[in-house]
């Protein structure tokens, strides 16, 4: 997995096959605890006072062009049993008080059976957990492992929704069977066993003019609006588009062809303006003007008002019903532009956490 230069020639080195992490060693927590206190580490989110961060496994089976886990592990994915996943978060409760688990895997959800298998392990220590997955993936379990993974604790999941728009999702690559179609129904389907849908949707791809691009966003707007009358409980994160270096991909080649360059040096990646480019604060992208940018984020000053996030459990009643007000005729309307009230409030008042950036609110 190494590049290298020797006498003025590149080397690649092969790809090492992914790790069997059953025959790895558990994770040495009691010699961490020691430098650096596990239990400084454990935050109060909404899912429980003391949250764990755990790894199950690596990489995902599938081949997103705007996704930079493809690169590293190219459609390959191993995850741990769900047997040894249970001994890992069982020790992280018994020796530390861990009472809540963020799996931040890739994609926790490949397989049924392990996820149903670990749920059925976990329900006895009475934990809630979140993990991220895709959503015609888990559209093809039962109902019956669906309501085994509620009853253990699984409360919210985060899914990459995308878009609505089935022509774009085969531009993305996403592969499997992801449609709009599928992503209503499916959110229909998640208030039946009290799961929380995290929806993420990428806005502002490269279109054939400025025209076809504000179309495009008007276009995932109006489904967002869909997605929240079908499941108001279903949250929604959006991110302004910020491409990945997927050579080879039909939305590379876009990109490319409409004028963007990636930095061709670490120095160059290393400059603040392309940390903000991974921040996805900054989408330095040629067809995205001011203005286009701007109605992407002052929707999302509007729907985050009319509809704020659950993982921000410091705000209050008052507060989340103030702002519902506020921005009540604007979401009704359409009218999301110069937002600045909104803005003001969420910032000074609300100091509001935004979980596509800052993760969820912890203490």
């Amino acid at each position: 997995n190494l590049i290298f230069k020797k006498n003025g020639e590149f080397v690649i080195t092969p790809k090492a096959d992914l790790l069997d992490q059953d025959k790895l060693p558990s994770l040495p927590y009691e010699k961490l605890d020691h430098f650096y206190p596990i239990k400084s580490y454990l935050g109060k989110t909404f899912l429980g006072t003391k949250t764990a961060a755990y790894h199950s496994s690596v990489g995902c089976p599938f081949t997103c062009s705007f996704c930079a886990v493809v690169p590293i592990y190219e459609a390959r994915w191993k995850g741990k049993s769900a047997p040894l996943v249970y001994k890992d978060i069982k020790y992280l409760i018994d020796e530390f008080g861990a009472n809540a688990v963020e799996f931040h895997d890739n994609n926790f959800f490949v397989s049924e059976k392990r996820a149903v298998e670990f749920s059925e392990l976990i329900k006895r220590e009475k934990i809630n957990w979140w993990g991220e997955g895709r959503i015609d993936t888990i559209n093809k379990y039962s109902d019956k492992s669906l309501a085994i993974m509620r009853e253990a604790g699984c409360r919210m999941i985060f899914f990459g929704a995308e878009t609505g728009n089935d022509t774009i999702l085969k531009q993305m690559d996403k592969g499997g069977t992801q449609s709009g179609a599928q992503i209503k129904k499916f959110a229909s389907r998640m208030k039946n066993f009290d799961i929380i849908p995290e929806y993420s949707f990428v806005l502002g791809l490269p279109a054939d003019s400025p025209e076809k691009i504000k179309q495009q966003i008007d276009e995932d707007i109006y489904f967002i609006k869909q997605i929240k009358e079908i499941n108001p409980f279903t949250e929604i994160i959006i991110y302004v588009y910020s491409p990945v270096p997927t050579e080879g991909s039909e939305l590379y080649k876009k990109v490319t062809d409409s004028g963007f360059k990636f930095p061709e040096t670490l120095e160059d990646w290393l400059d603040p303006q392309w940390e903000n480019f991974d921040l996805r604060k900054n989408p330095l992208t040629p067809w995205l003007t001011p203005e286009i940018v701007n109605k992407i984020l002052d929707f999302e000053t509007v729907i985050n008002a009319q509809y704020p996030t659950i993982s921000d459990f410091k705000l209050t009643s008052f507060q989340k019903k103030t702002m519902r007000v506020l921005s009540s005729l604007r979401y009704k309307s359409g009218f999301y532009k110069l937002p600045y009230e909104l803005k003001a409030l969420q910032k000074f008042w609300l100091k509001y956490r935004r979980p596509e950036v800052e993760g969820f609110y912890t203490e």
